[in-house]
């Protein structure tokens, strides 16, 4: 019920975004001709379910068509958000300043730069940058001290972020020499399931390496994801614990679609878990914090949100998660860090944040 009320949303806005592009064409460009605005309403009909449609035949069938298809039409949404932004201040400027008469003038400049931020936007992702934070934990083990977590999230293997972009990453996070690496969520995407062009730079990663499941490893398949994931070093904590050397990780399975998880339950009965030992939480989502609180989390790290990926949507998902959307924050003993993930879904680009690596040195 839930997917296909979310689905329906989804479509009224894509229906409403390529009917505002429409209009504004013809209206900014002065398109009077049945034949034109046919044409025009055609190709944004096409573009507008090309989405739909490429994604429905990438998760089939990953080969070079499938690929390519979807990465155009993921394009195209990025670019249509874009140049909605730059057409709604045209609007403004013709509604308000009276200067119907260069119109036109306008709208070519708003179309350049829509072009030009969506550049921006796909450099932005394939470039991730590596975020530094410090964070000191209760009762930390002396071993512990100074020692780096990196962790990564939502990579988004699959349609668009391939194997030599996965190479680059694991070379950055190598350099960071860290302890420990945690991926939270969404490394996988909803390809055809044959991942294993993935796994040997997964393999190269040079340090142990703690991995829980997010809600695109579910539309994937769980069964596929796991199989795969066996074939690397990656351990995955499947409502599970490490403890390393007296510091806890502990994992969170993404909830299947129609289930409720509720951590309150679920981490007290893990076999070892100490309450008063510092620990790190693994949580695709940034949700129960009250309740990692209590349990006496030391330290959550989630993702998910990509901090809306394309701008405005950070507005958004900061409204939806209370906040948490993004970034580091200390409430007491406890920490949360959230972050705005590493690949992307959908449009290949990101104008909201830079993709990241984060960096956790603790003390």
């Amino acid at each position: 019920m839930l997917f296909a009320f979310v689905f329906m949303i989804l479509l009224l806005l894509f229906l409403t975004a390529h009917g505002a592009a429409y209009f504004s064409l013809v209206r900014f460009f002065d398109v009077t001709s049945l034949l034109s605005k046919n044409i025009l309403l055609g190709s944004l009909i096409f573009l507008g379910a090309s989405f739909f449609a490429s994604t429905l035949i990438s998760h089939l069938r990953d080969n070079a068509f499938s690929r390519g298809y979807y990465l155009i039409s993921g394009s195209w949404l990025g670019f249509l958000i874009n140049l909605l932004l730059f057409f709604a201040l045209v609007w403004i400027c013709t509604l308000f300043t009276h200067t119907v008469s260069r119109e036109k003038t306008l709208a070519i400049a708003a179309v350049i730069a829509a072009i030009i931020y969506s550049l921006y936007g796909v450099w932005n992702a394939f470039n991730p940058k590596v975020v530094s934070i410090d964070v000191a934990i209760d009762a930390l083990p002396q071993q512990w001290v100074g020692k780096k977590i990196v962790q990564i999230s939502d990579v988004h293997l699959g349609h668009v972020y391939r194997a030599g972009f996965l190479i680059d990453v694991v070379n950055k996070i190598n350099m960071l020499n860290p302890e420990v690496v945690v991926i939270t969520g969404d490394l996988f995407d909803g390809t055809d399931g044959n991942l294993d062009s993935f796994l040997a730079p997964l393999n190269k990663i040079n340090a142990p390496v703690y991995f829980v499941v997010g809600n695109h490893e579910t539309y994937l398949g769980l069964d596929k994801v796991m199989t795969a994931i066996a074939k690397t070093k990656i351990i995955p904590l499947k409502d599970d614990l490490r403890n390393v050397d007296g510091l806890q990780f502990v994992g969170i399975n993404y909830p299947l679609r129609g289930s409720d998880r509720d951590i309150a339950k679920i981490v007290p009965a893990m076999p070892n878990w100490d309450q008063f030992a510092p620990s790190i939480l693994l949580m695709h989502e940034p949700l129960q914090v009250a309740a990692a609180k209590k349990l006496g989390i030391s330290l959550q790290l989630s993702g998910h949100t990509h901090r809306g990926q394309l701008f405005p949507f950070g507005l958004i998902t900061s409204l939806i998660f209370d906040g948490y959307d993004h970034g580091f924050k200390r409430e007491g003993s406890f920490a949360i860090y959230t972050s705005s993930g590493l690949g992307g879904w959908g449009p290949p680009m990101r104008t909201e944040n830079r993709s990241e690596i984060v960096e956790i040195k603790l003390r």
